[in-house]
């Protein structure tokens, strides 16, 4: 155990011990097959003069009888009541409440609720809405995005377009900062060790036990289902919360999850921030340009079976920019000379060592590239210090990735070594990253886990979503993890919302359909808008947010991976009814790269109030 600040290596990884690996794995598949139909099955009778184990006991989340509903519970106390309510006791750390409100129905919220904003210690910022008529027993915490330091709770949670919970006030709601307010261009909260561990792993746990200590004190019962519904970082607190706590939520939604974090930012980010500019500083592919590859990608790969235009697996795409190379001779707007088909190349490919070895999950996807523009490609008038890959890279390589702030680090080719990689997930990923693959705890008390993301997401490839579920299969088996976890991919979907593909989607309600009835989610219905994107923005200006509530102009049934989505051959093609599954040719979804999937890399931290501690050993 080594102590912080003032620490520049960390103890060595614990090795995963093949054995207890095996009991546990063992032990998971008795309870998940057995709980499956939501009941354990009678045991086989035993021989006589044998004596039998107990049956297994039953997972932890309950399920609801059949044509059993959720009943309203009113508050026991006052709204105003919950400020004074004493929550500096709790073991996972002390609560003040700074405000308690009512907050009434309006045309701003359709019900009801008590508004409480608080703190837990040292300095974790939160919101809490808890419904004062409407409520039905079930919690929902929504996750942050970005380096997070900031509280959305208005906003509509991720994959919840149409979920009934979220409009008819059954659900409490709440929200963290993750431990920090944002700091603006440079992250000096990071400096503070104590507040990497909060962002890192900390917050979302202790919020959780916070959350429903305050809904136990108002409503007089703890929330019968807990739920967790992030994308982005939300989708890597998502992933952190099933691996290191996997009691705190019953359902959890991953949405593109960040969760192999330390290679992102530090590797992944950091390298496309460098593809676009000349030592000089000089752009090389003008954002005039995307719009020329986007067309010629979608002309050369978009799936006819889905009819829309996007990409139904950018892997199975085999689209060049050469083939859009300019003739000799000046440059042109329609076509890429070759320097900017190498630049390009470079974004599909990702980061790479000199030796080509992958030091992340995957490079950007064919159908991107609308969203390069302002991300890698900087828009008209900017500079490389101003596109957000640099600001994600240059954040995390002078203050989050490392134990004493480095505010001069700069970003150069002698950055991207494997070498490297593996000292910064030695050094901080086991903060950051949540890619353990063992889910064993979490299935075998009954959660449930649906993972989704975009297929042309340029901010996190969505091959490292693929990696992730293959690494969970091989360490649980096919079997396993069918009981408990699916992943969606939207084709032609951007960053946790919007894209010229179908996008609006609910994928919260069938995760509390699967967790409270065990409805095994299938096929899930995404639509596009009439004002959605063509895939064409690569003017000066930002993108418009998309509307979930514009007229609907296409809809397209969406399958669990691998399944595909395939016209039918008759009927409407912008109707979800005139579309079939279809199962693709097997695609082996491992991923070779610098870095690995496993246990036993994470760091827990504690403080004794002046100095924090860090092992690899679960306190």
């Amino acid at each position: 155990m080594r102590r912080y600040p003032g620490q520049d290596s960390v103890p060595r990884r614990r090795r995963w011990r093949p054995a207890m690996a095996a009991a546990a794995l063992t032990a998971v598949l008795v309870a998940v097959t057995a709980c499956s139909s939501g009941h354990a099955p009678a045991p086989a009778p035993a021989p006589p003069g044998v004596t039998t184990a107990p049956p297994p006991p039953p997972p932890s989340v309950p399920r609801l009888a059949a044509g059993e509903e959720l009943q309203v519970l009113p508050p026991k106390i006052g709204c105003p009541d919950l400020a004074g309510q004493d929550f500096t006791r709790l073991s996972e750390g002390a609560v003040s409440i700074a405000l308690a409100t009512l907050v009434p129905k309006s045309e701003a919220s359709p019900y009801e609720y008590c508004q409480v904003v608080g703190y837990i210690d040292p300095q974790i910022g939160f919101e809490l809405r808890l419904p004062t008529t409407t409520y039905r027993g079930r919690y929902l915490q929504q996750g942050c995005g970005g380096f997070c330091g900031n509280i959305n709770l208005g906003q509509h949670p991720p994959a919840s377009t149409g979920c009934a919970p979220l409009t008819d006030g059954s659900l409490a709601l709440g929200q963290d900062d993750e431990g920090h307010r944002d700091t603006g261009a440079v992250d000096v909260w990071a400096t503070d060790p104590q507040l990497k561990a909060d962002f890192g792993y900390r917050s979302e746990h202790v919020f959780a036990a916070a959350a429903k200590a305050v809904i136990t004190a108002f409503y007089g019962v703890a929330p019968r289902y807990s739920y967790f519904d992030g994308c982005s970082d939300g989708g890597r607190e998502a992933l952190m919360e099933t691996q290191r706590y996997p009691t705190d939520f019953d359902g959890v939604l991953a949405g593109a999850p960040a969760f192999n974090q330390t290679a992102l930012n530090a590797f992944e980010e950091a390298y496309l921030s460098t593809v676009d500019f000349r030592p000089d500083g000089s752009v090389i592919l003008p954002a005039a340009k995307v719009d020329v590859v986007h067309d010629a990608a979608i002309a050369a790969c978009a799936d006819p079976d889905l009819g829309d235009g996007a990409i139904q697996d950018p892997r199975a795409c085999s689209f060049d920019p050469g083939s859009i190379a300019c003739p000799p001779g000046p440059d042109r707007p329609d076509c890429l000379t070759a320097e900017q088909v190498d630049v390009v190349r470079k974004i599909y490919t990702g980061v790479v060592d000199s030796g080509g070895t992958h030091l992340y999950t995957g490079g950007e996807p064919i159908g991107s590239e609308p969203q390069w523009v302002g991300l890698i490609v900087p828009r008209d008038g900017q500079h490389r210090e101003q596109i957000l890959m640099y600001r994600l890279g240059t954040g995390f390589l002078r203050w989050l990735g490392t134990w004493k702030p480095d505010p001069g680090k700069q970003i150069d080719a002698s950055l991207f070594t494997v070498d490297n990689l593996r000292s910064y997930l030695d050094s901080v990923g086991g903060l950051y990253d949540a890619t353990d693959p063992d889910l064993s705890a979490f299935a075998q008390r009954g959660g449930k886990l649906i993972q989704w993301h975009g297929w042309s997401d340029g901010y996190i490839p969505p091959v490292g979503s693929i990696t992730y579920r293959q690494a969970v299969i091989d360490k649980l088996g096919q079997q396993i993890a069918d009981g408990f976890y699916r992943l969606y991919l939207f084709p032609g979907m951007f960053h946790c919302a919007g894209g010229y593909g179908p996008s609006h989607t609910d994928l919260l309600t069938p995760l509390i359909q699967w967790t409270e009835r065990d409805q095994t989610p299938n096929a899930v219905i995404a639509t596009k808008t009439a004002t959605d994107s063509d895939g064409h923005f690569a003017g000066a200006s930002a993108p418009t947010p998309p509307d979930p509530t514009a007229p609907v102009v296409t809809a397209r049934p969406i399958y669990p991976y691998p399944t595909q989505t395939a016209y039918k051959g008759s009927g409407d093609r912008n109707a979800a009814g005139s579309y079939a599954a279809i199962l693709p040719q097997p695609h082996d979804d491992h991923y070779k790269w610098g870095g690995d999937f496993r246990s036993g890399y994470q760091l827990w931290c504690t403080s004794d109030g002046r100095e924090l501690s860090c092992t690899r050993s679960h306190p």
